[in-house]
């Protein structure tokens, strides 16, 4: 009897995010990708790999002896080649024509073996007098780079020096051009993303995932029970929408690789990152091989879920350009999209709490979409690290909520069609702050910056407030604002885009030029 074996990787992120060194990160999702790979440790499976990304894995073996020895081998494996990850393997046996029941039933015993496996929990520490300087387990080892520096088993993996090679080359060479033809690398270090010294340098995190691909995958494996689907059918879909999903995300990155490559421009001052705005322009560095350091690194990839970190400046752009990408049509599931959570936050910020930052403000806009019933994409952002445990919704109510009644931030936004779209990303991007006679950086505002930074405090007047000082401003100085704002700038009394206009003007620089809405 046919045999499914799914594997589930566990805490993905916190394995990733635990150092806040860069190289560490990208060495630690490469043993993550290897870990539920075809072409990595499930090479040798002795199985048909079905399914292969995101930290998931499903195989198909013939019978039951032969799934429970990869099973015993590759955990093996993984404790020798990637210490510290841990993996959840289940086993699904199934009669002919139940595959796709089999597929579902799958997915509960994963989630029943997670809830009652028991964590090993070994005498850390015993016997040992240093702790790894990185994560603090018992150190076994010194840095081979810095002599002295205690780390642990996990660490020196990491910082292995195969490990090291594969994962800053390998593992993203597809998504630039031949080693022949190439002009742009990846940074390995932040401080060579792009960072303006001198001045507040943000790094942006930007984290992508799709909506609802699991219940659109549910609702893919339901109408094959419903249908009676014959088993190699349901195979053949499998791997179709899988492998496309994966393809998917793979596509996305490399349009927003494609877009920075593109907006890199050089002259006798060096390589400069370029847009549509002049006055955010910034210089790039050259890396020990003579090409342009691009600002922008990739750290997590696997199917419709999407982290990489860039300069802050151009962070929003990229997202934007991700959640464009996103809205595909994939094989038996249908069109996706996906929303994005930016977090833009001051360099050298821990990686583990920058990311949670992310993933938080993804989630808040996957509930504003649902709440909203809508079918597109959503963004959110921040700027500035949270305080220790706080989540978005103390963090809004601290920084965006005044008098008990006033939500002085529209976020998050929906990504919105075209610029004219009122209360859309698009809209606060090229219309608010446009280059038009009434946007904000326009030739007319431009000339009174100082009004525009006024706003920060003025909103928190409420729309009366506003109401007095734009009619102020327009009586002396000519000044108006995009229609859509009205007189008060605030929707239903309560909401302003305002304050989210203000705190993105001299941070926020779209790579191609605004068009006008």
């Amino acid at each position: 009897m046919p045999v499914l074996t799914g594997i589930d990787v566990l805490g993905i992120q916190r394995y990733v995010f635990a150092s806040s060194r860069l190289r560490d990160a990208l060495a630690a999702s490469w043993l993550v990708h290897r870990a539920t790979s075809g072409d990595g440790e499930l090479e040798q499976s002795g199985g048909d790999v079905v399914l292969d990304s995101g930290g998931n894995a499903t195989i198909i073996f013939p019978s039951e002896a032969p799934a429970r020895d990869f099973a015993a081998k590759y955990t093996r494996r993984l404790h020798e080649s990637a210490p510290g990850l841990e993996v959840v393997v289940a086993h699904r046996s199934y009669a002919p024509g139940g595959l796709a029941e089999a597929l579902g039933r799958l997915q509960i015993d994963l989630a029943c073996t997670k809830i009652e496996r028991i964590p090993s929990a070994p005498q850390l520490g015993l016997s040992v007098t240093a702790s790894c300087r990185i994560t603090g387990l018992p150190a076994i080892g010194l840095d081979p780079q810095e002599p002295g520096l205690p780390l642990s088993r996990m660490v020196l993996r990491w910082r292995d020096s195969d490990v090291r090679r594969e994962s800053l080359a390998q593992r993203w060479d597809w998504f630039l051009p031949s080693l022949r033809e190439r002009d742009h690398e990846f940074p390995d270090v932040i401080d060579d993303m792009g960072r303006t010294f001198g001045d507040t340098s943000l790094i942006g995190i930007v984290h992508i995932d799709g909506n609802g691909i699991g219940q659109q995958i549910e609702e893919w494996r339901r109408r094959c029970v419903g249908s009676s689907l014959p088993d190699d059918a349901v195979h053949s879909e499998l791997r179709d929408w899988s492998r496309r999903l994966d393809k998917a995300g793979r596509d996305v990155l490399k349009t927003v690789v494609e877009r920075v490559r593109g907006a890199v421009q050089s002259d006798q001052n060096g390589p400069q990152m370029t847009g549509g705005v002049a006055d955010l322009a910034f210089n790039l560095k050259r890396g020990q091989t003579g090409r342009i350091l691009l600002p922008l690194r990739p750290v997590l990839l696997g199917g419709d879920d999407l982290t990489f970190l860039c300069d802050g400046r151009i962070a929003l752009d990229l997202a934007e350009t991700a959640l464009d990408a996103f809205s595909v049509e994939i094989p038996h599931l249908g069109r996706i999209s996906a929303c994005a959570g930016v977090a833009l936050v001051p360099a050298h910020t821990p990686f583990d709490r920058a990311y949670e930052l992310a993933d938080a403000l993804c989630g808040s806009a996957k509930r504003r979409r649902r709440e909203r019933t809508d079918t597109g994409s959503w963004i959110d952002w921040h700027i500035g690290a949270p305080h220790p445990g706080e989540g978005i919704g103390g963090l809004r109510a601290r920084s965006y909520q005044h008098r008990s009644k006033l939500q002085l931030t529209c976020r998050p936004y929906r990504l919105g069609a075209k610029a004219g779209e009122r209360e859309t990303w698009r809209w606060l991007s090229q219309t608010v702050l446009g280059t038009t006679s009434n946007g904000f950086r326009g030739e007319l505002w431009s000339q009174h910056r100082n009004k525009l930074k006024s706003l920060a405090q003025i909103v928190r007047e409420g729309p009366d407030g506003v109401k007095r000082a734009r009619s102020t401003w327009t009586a002396a100085a000519g000044l108006t604002w995009p229609e859509d704002l009205g007189d008060t700038g605030f929707f239903d009394g309560i909401r302003t885009p305002l304050l989210d206009a203000a705190e993105l003007l001299d941070l926020h620089l779209p790579l191609a030029r605004e068009s006008s809405p």
